[in-house]
């Protein structure tokens, strides 16, 4: 029994990626029906509410013709698509003045892109495509060098604090400091704006106030809802501000807990699994059930190195340690045409023979 599970233990670790790459697949079928029986029913009802909105509009008006009302509502929602507010055409709401402009270039260089809000010329959309060619690399490089230039003050620091006050080992502080420092990210990035924005905004509810800041700093940007579009133009051109500087700072705050993360000796042994390591032996350590690792990482500029603590005594193995033996020192050789002799024969000893029958 015991033969069988290490046999199939070792077969899922030697095949843990194509095991994996499957487990995505039925992960994204899984999402897709569960949208699919979610959404499908009020999209359904939308579409049979708008149908009959547009029956009783014409049966209302038998002076409209049903062609030009149609032709109408198109034009009207390919205008709305291109994010201009036709429904407040009279009102001082426009996307492209300079604090609208720079919340849309704040949008696309941080590859959030809601969607509200996109080039209507041809030579606004040449100068987007060159603009972003160059801008989010750029971009990129900066939020890098920012999360590079603060882990060791905002990570480094923390754990070896953890390490030196609590006599934890060097990849278990890191552990708690990570749980510890997504906890509080969840708090102040999410939880806090989406309380304040459910104040601000009477028409959201906390859920999707909550939804507003996960789409944002994930940077799917789906544009749904966007802040400050039922306020005054002072006050939109505030929320947009806000939001665009909520934006960056998220991002690097973001970044830097997921290098918190992809430092840890746990992550390490994951990626180390599924990435088909050559032998069985490179997950260090016998617990695995905590994956236990040998750490290494130091981050850039990080202050002095505290001392080291063991692991756990549960960790170690109970096997005692191979002792090496002592080294004997090297026999000389023997010399040519000197046979060499046994070694419980002394050397003035001639040897002995078979005697000579004549004798």
């Amino acid at each position: 029994m015991a033969r069988c599970w290490d046999s199939t233990v070792r077969f899922v670790r030697e095949n843990a990626f194509p095991f994996l790459l499957f487990g995505y697949l039925l992960f994204l079928l899984f999402g897709g029906l569960i949208f699919m029986a979610l959404e499908q029913s009020g999209e359904n009802y939308l579409v049979t509410e708008v149908q009959h909105l547009r029956t009783r509009f014409l049966s209302e008006n038998r002076c409209l013709q049903e062609k030009r009302l149609d032709t109408l509502l198109q034009e009207v929602l390919t205008v709305g698509k291109s994010g201009v507010a036709v429904l407040e055409a009279d009102s001082d709401h426009y996307n492209f003045d300079f604090t609208s402009s720079l919340f849309f270039v704040t949008t696309f260089l941080t590859t959030t892109g809601y969607g509200t809000t996109m080039p209507l010329s041809d030579e606004g959309r040449l100068f987007c495509i060159l603009y972003c060619m160059l801008g989010i690399p750029v971009t990129l490089l900066l939020l890098s060098c920012l999360t590079h230039a603060l882990l060791p003050w905002v990570t480094g620091r923390p754990v070896l604090y953890l390490q030196t006050r609590w006599g934890l080992s060097k990849s278990r502080a890191a552990l708690i400091y990570a749980c510890i420092l997504a906890g509080a990210t969840g708090v102040v990035f999410f939880l806090l704006p989406a309380v304040v924005l459910s104040l601000l905004e009477r028409d959201w509810n906390f859920l999707e106030a909550l939804y507003f800041c996960f789409i944002s700093l994930s940077t799917i940007g789906l544009g749904d809802y966007l802040p400050g579009r039922t306020h005054s133009k002072a006050t939109r051109q505030g929320l947009e501000l806000a939001t665009s500087c909520y934006l960056v700072v998220g991002l690097v705050v973001l970044l830097v807990v997921l290098e918190t993360f992809w430092v840890l000796p746990q992550v390490q042994a994951l990626i180390r699994l599924f990435s088909r390591p050559s032998s069985t032996t490179e997950l260090k350590g016998v617990d695995l059930d905590e994956m236990v690792l040998g750490w290494d990482h130091t981050y850039p500029n990080s202050p002095e190195e505290g001392p080291e603590y063991a692991l756990p005594i549960s960790t170690i193995s109970p096997c005692p340690p191979e002792v090496p033996l002592p080294l004997s020192p090297p026999q000389p050789s023997p010399e040519k045409g000197q046979e060499e002799l046994p070694p419980d024969q002394p050397a003035d000893t001639p040897p002995t023979g078979p005697e000579d029958p004549k004798q």
